[in-house]
């Protein structure tokens, strides 16, 4: 039972980092990000989960989306993992 707990704890401070780090990253002004890391410093698990659920993608995000999604439509296929272009 205790390797559990252990597993549990460690994959929740993984969730808080990753969620500390994605915060200082984005550029949502020093308003916002000073009030997410509260909430989330306070409130780990439950502020983490409400900043992803309540985060809105980036604009260089969704372009990312649209062109992979071109892409994909004109090659019929996924892209490359090492991020070359397949010229036609």
């Amino acid at each position: 039972m205790t390797f559990l707990w252990v597993v549990i704890a460690v994959l929740l401070a993984a969730v808080w980092v990753i969620t500390l780090v994605d915060l200082f990253r984005r550029h949502v002004g020093m308003g916002k990000t000073a009030a997410w890391v509260l909430i989330v410093v306070l409130l780990p698990f439950l502020g983490s989960m409400l900043y992803w659920l309540l985060r809105k993608p980036s604009e260089e995000e969704v372009q990312r989306q649209i062109d992979i999604e071109q892409d994909m439509r004109r090659g019929g296929g996924r892209p490359p993992l090492d991020g070359t272009r397949v010229s036609s």
